[in-house]
């Protein structure tokens, strides 16, 4: 890093890094626009499946509870004991009913 000597010198750094920050934001934008793209056909599906019918969206609870019993349930907690197996897909079974049925009401 070299030292600054002059108002002149402060001045040109500053546009310098001004620069450095504008680019790099351009950058993140872009990345994060890409990944906003990738995730579209995910978000599609998630929006079907909340839109399907006016009633309950028991599909998507059902599929949210399957993808529960199979990767928590048997991934995460294979060395848990039979306690913990039983209650934390319990728990996490009954929020995310919940959760999908606040995202149904808004």
């Amino acid at each position: 890093m070299n030292r600054i000597n002059n108002y002149d010198e402060l001045v040109a750094a500053r546009r310098m890094t001004e620069t450095i920050i504008a680019d790099r934001k351009r950058i993140i934008n872009e990345h994060v626009d890409g990944f906003k793209e990738k995730l579209t056909p995910v978000m599609n599906i998630v929006n079907i499946f909340k839109n399907k019918g006016s009633g309950n969206s028991s599909l998507l609870k059902g599929g949210t509870s399957l993808a529960i019993d199979l990767f928590v349930g048997q991934k995460l907690l294979r060395k848990a004991g039979w306690f913990t197996r039983l209650i934390v897909p319990t728990l996490l079974r009954t929020l995310s009913s919940k959760v999908i049925g606040n995202s149904k009401k808004e």
